[in-house]
């Protein structure tokens, strides 16, 4: 799943927004809490914890995340109803602001069908954005 969106605001304060992932609502639409477990030399979240809801379900899973100055790479590394999920956002210069894209995948243990998983990420991924953005542009 691909989404992206155009926000009138610099790289650097976009890639500031998406790295604050203490706020779920940024990030995450079915996130119902995050804990950072650990931060790198930069401050900024290199281990979390987050706690996820939709379609009936709830789990907890513990993510990587890794940085540059235009990406930010989430990539899960224990959960008990996700198998494999990776989340990357990557903003580029695009005009007088930035192109933000939000890249996707996730693999669920527990049955359900590939259009619902889908378009609960597809959902998620548009509040996400429209979320950074109206952060980034404020």
């Amino acid at each position: 799943m691909k989404e992206s969106i155009s926000i009138a605001a610099p790289v650097a304060r976009v890639i500031e927004v998406v790295s604050d992932l203490g706020n779920t609502d940024r990030w995450a639409n079915e996130a119902k809490g995050a804990e950072i477990l650990e931060r790198g030399a930069d401050g900024r979240p290199s281990k979390i914890k987050v706690t996820l809801g939709a379609i009936g379900f709830s789990t907890t899973a513990s993510y990587d995340v890794t940085y540059t100055d235009s990406t930010v790479s989430i990539k899960g590394v224990d959960g008990k109803l996700i198998e494999n999920s990776t989340i990357d956002y990557e903003a580029v210069e695009s005009g007088a602001g930035t192109e933000l894209t939000m890249t996707s995948v996730m693999d669920v243990t527990v049955p359900v069908p590939q259009w619902g998983l889908e378009r609960a990420m597809s959902r998620s991924a548009r509040k996400n954005l429209q979320s950074v953005k109206k952060d980034a542009e404020a």
